[in-house]
């Protein structure tokens, strides 16, 4: 070996020692270390690193590349320490690597600046930010010449985390992350052992559920939950939760079911109780801290890291996906009471505590806790303890939030408490400028909003300022100021000033600038959703159909989406698309009634004349009631012409089914008389044995029903159009008593239905008769002619009496 490979081999023995005592921060005090990242510029200090680590890498051997790859992976860790676990660092490592760079203040904008991707800025306020762009120097962009094996991983890793300090998703990340996730695959990472694979397809299915693409991630949790040798399932328990409380009730609960070897770090020493994040006891005079079980729960296994770890993945998968929110709530209740009950893992408790605490800042009883919960996960990262290494446990699986989207967490629970001055002055520490425009505007001072921001672009102009001023002051000149101060880049400066010609109904003005926007970037789901909106109001129905397509493919589970989008296709006359995609908005939101109603609507217009029923019982298992006289003469009709339906079954054969819906109709609203009457129309369609005698029983009896609804209204025979409506439907009575009692075999019931429908009739003809002298001569033109034939009708009827 020559000397040159013993030096490389002495430094990354010297790097592999640091990482593994968790000392990352002692690497950038080495000299061999500075020396690979020093720079002879003070102006264009990146440019010339990247210079001298491609050309390191490059001119190396095997061993240069793991060297690049684990100081990447140190500064990588350094900056996750200074912005997500913490402790802070002692030493500011951009002084130790950046002696010669002048101006601090200066440069510390460049590094901002430099994290800038594709116009989406950075947090300001970020800590060591040189750290993440060397990072990304050594762990994404060498990655093409590094032959390590998990350089790839460390890429995705690098790629997150540089997501997660923009101030938007970008699609340019998201592409980088699929492809290295992507070789991985090919590699068989996964494959390395359970708990390495386990860890690895729950960190993929992270990265996908932050782009929104629920259907990935779900792909990789099953595959993880397969490695995994335990067995989750959501199942009931009586118990009590308040104090007051009589009778055990079902709760909610998640059981846990060993079914193979332990996967993962049973035996490893895990952080210590009083080491981790506090977690907050529920006082309340009324709810209990834990629910109280009426009978013993069965013993359960105890869980690895690795397992809290998937348990905690699944409850991040339920959040995103649309199930209905208060069934959502209970059930990622459920799986934080099971992670937090044991914990084992900083970073997966620490997160569990987190998302606790949002779901519980909704609750007025157990709002306090949420906000003295978020304070003490504030300290937590602030404490001295445990070491960095060990909060970093298992971080890329957590979804672990940034310290100051912590604070901006308690900042919004302050303000919906009430505690404006308290949440401003966290906004106003953490300089979260949105957040702090969104707050004035909220309790009514624009102006306090305007002078704030005002005062900031003193200091520096940036595209997201003049976008807020925008905002505080409604005028949609400085979203334009904001389109120039980007270099025509920013998909907020285009976003804003769509959303301003939304909110003022001006759709057609808000469409180009919309799509202007997501042109920039297409990982905007609520802009989507708003030119969906927008092109379905200006009539543009295929641009609006392409933009609900978009929602639906980034979330799924979005009903509002599916819905527009039928409505779309229902405006452009291709109502089987309609019907598609109203059946996949019901798999989102099975509860709504409007979803439903839709559904029977344009299930009916495309002949599934069986699902069009199913739609009504729901219609009525949500409302309660529902009639639709139009739609119930068309499945009448279906039936009666006996229509081949679009799954190419009979009609005739649903008369059964239609008559269980009529019935639970008519039980519910009793006074509609075209449902009544469609009841009857329905008993009078023959079967294969023709019409039994009991059908024409039924036929009349819900035909008188409906004329009783009918001349039951006030003063019906003083208006013409409910008088000749009463005439006809008496006609109709009359000759389906004629018709239908004529072979009839039982006289005693034969005439006992002709004499009852020659009262109800003789009657009805007598008030019109009374009222006639009433009538101007154009009326009578009208009624007169349907008065005479139901008298002719009624001669009729009487003589089969006689």
């Amino acid at each position: 070996e020559t000397s040159g490979e013993n030096s490389d081999h002495d430094l990354l023995w010297f790097l592999v020692e640091s990482i593994v005592a968790g000392k990352s921060d002692d690497i950038f005090t080495d000299p061999r270390v500075k020396e690979i990242l020093s720079c002879s510029s003070s102006t264009n200090v990146f440019d010339d690193i990247r210079e001298r680590v491609c050309s390191y890498v490059k001119c190396g051997d095997r061993c240069r590349h793991v060297i690049a790859l684990l100081i990447g992976i140190s500064t990588l860790k350094l900056f996750i320490r200074s912005n997500w676990t913490g402790p802070a660092l002692k030493d500011r490592v951009e002084e130790q690597l950046f002696a010669n760079v002048e101006n601090g203040s200066e440069f510390f904008d460049c590094c901002v600046k430099a994290l800038e991707v594709g116009g989406e800025p950075a947090y300001h306020l970020v800590s060591n930010p040189a750290l993440l762009v060397l990072a990304n120097i050594l762990l994404v962009e060498a990655r093409a010449f590094s032959s390590a094996q998990t350089a790839s991983l460390w890429a995705c890793r690098c790629a997150y985390i540089h997501q997660l300090v923009l101030l938007e998703r970008c699609s340019g990340l998201y592409c980088l992350i699929k492809e290295n996730l992507e070789w991985l695959e090919t590699q068989k990472f996964f494959q390395e052992g359970p708990a390495t694979g386990m860890q690895f397809l729950m960190e993929a299915a992270m990265y996908h559920l932050h782009y929104f693409e629920v259907t990935k991630a779900q792909s990789y949790l099953d595959r993880a939950k397969q490695l995994c040798h335990a067995e989750f399932e959501l199942t009931g328990a009586l118990g009590k939760r308040t104090y007051h409380q009589q009778t055990s009730l079902p709760q909610l609960i998640l059981s846990t079911r060993r079914c193979g070897d332990v996967i993962g770090s049973s035996t490893e020493q895990h952080c210590p109780l009083r080491e981790l994040p506090k977690d907050v006891t529920l006082k309340d005079d009324t709810i209990m801290n834990e629910i109280k079980f009426s009978d013993e729960l069965p013993v359960e296994c105890t869980l690895t890291a690795e397992e809290q770890c998937l348990i905690l993945a699944m409850c991040m998968f339920k959040k995103s996906i649309g199930s209905p929110e208060p069934l959502r709530d209970e059930e990622m209740t459920a799986y934080i009471a099971k992670i937090t009950s044991d914990p084992k893992v900083w970073s997966v408790h620490f997160s569990a505590l987190f998302h606790r605490s949002r779901l519980e800042s909704k609750n007025s009883r157990r709002v306090e806790r949420a906000m003295s919960q978020l304070q003490c996960l504030v300290d937590a990262v602030k404490s001295e303890v445990p070491a960095a290494e060990q909060r970093q446990r298992l971080f890329f699986c957590t979804a672990l939030p940034a310290t100051w989207n912590v604070e901006k967490e308690l900042g919004h629970l302050f303000f919906t408490l009430g505690a404006t001055k308290s949440a401003l002055d966290l906004f106003l520490k953490y300089e979260l400028w949105e957040e702090v425009v969104a707050c004035y505007i909220q309790v009514g001072r624009r102006d306090r909003a305007e002078a704030v921001v005002r005062e900031r672009l003193q200091v520096e102009e940036t595209a997201l300022l003049y976008c807020l001023l925008g905002d505080a002051t409604d005028e949609p000149a400085h979203y334009l100021k904001a389109w120039e101060a980007s270099g025509e880049k920013s998909a907020r400066a285009q976003r804003s000033l769509g959303m301003h010609y939304y909110r003022k109904k001006e759709y057609e003005r808000a469409i180009p600038h919309l799509e202007k926007s997501l042109e920039i970037n297409s990982l905007q789901m609520a802009a989507w959703f708003s030119l969906g909106y927008a092109a379905l109001q200006a009539q543009n129905f295929e641009l609006s159909v392409k933009a609900y397509k978009r929602v639906v493919n980034i979330d799924p589970d979005n009903y509002e989406a599916w819905n527009n989008m039928a409505n779309a296709y229902i405006r452009v006359g291709d109502k089987q698309k309609a019907w598609r995609v109203l059946k996949e908005s019901l798999k989102c939101n099975y509860e709504d009634w409007r979803v439903w109603e839709n559904y029977l609507l344009v299930s009916v217009d495309v002949g599934a004349f069986e699902e069009c029923i199913h739609a009504w019982h729901r219609v009525i298992d949500i409302k309660g009631k529902h009639a639709d006289s139009k739609v119930a003469r068309i499945l009448v009709r279906a039936v009666s012409e006996d229509v081949v339906g679009m799954t190419g079954s009979s009609a005739r054969s649903l008369r059964k089914k239609l008559s269980e819906l009529f019935g639970r109709v008519t039980s519910g609203i009793t006074n509609d008389a075209d449902m009544w009457h469609c009841y009857g129309a329905l008993y009078a369609i023959p079967d294969k044995d023709g019409v039994k005698e009991e059908d024409i029983e039924k036929m009349l009896q819900y035909y008188q029903k409906s004329h009783r609804c009918l001349t039951h209204k006030s003063k019906w025979e003083k208006d013409v159009e409910s008088c000749c409506e009463v005439l006809e439907r008496s006609r109709e009575i009359v000759e389906a008593c004629v018709s239908g009692t004529k072979d009839m075999t039982n006289a005693t019931k034969r005439q006992q239905l002709l004499s009852t429908v020659r009262i109800t009739i003789r009657g009805t003809l007598s008030v019109v008769k009374a009222f006639e002298r009433n009538y101007v001569p154009e009326q009578m033109e009208r009624i007169g002619p349907l008065v005479e034939l139901v008298d002719a009708k009624l001669n009729e009827l009487a003589q089969m009496l006689a």
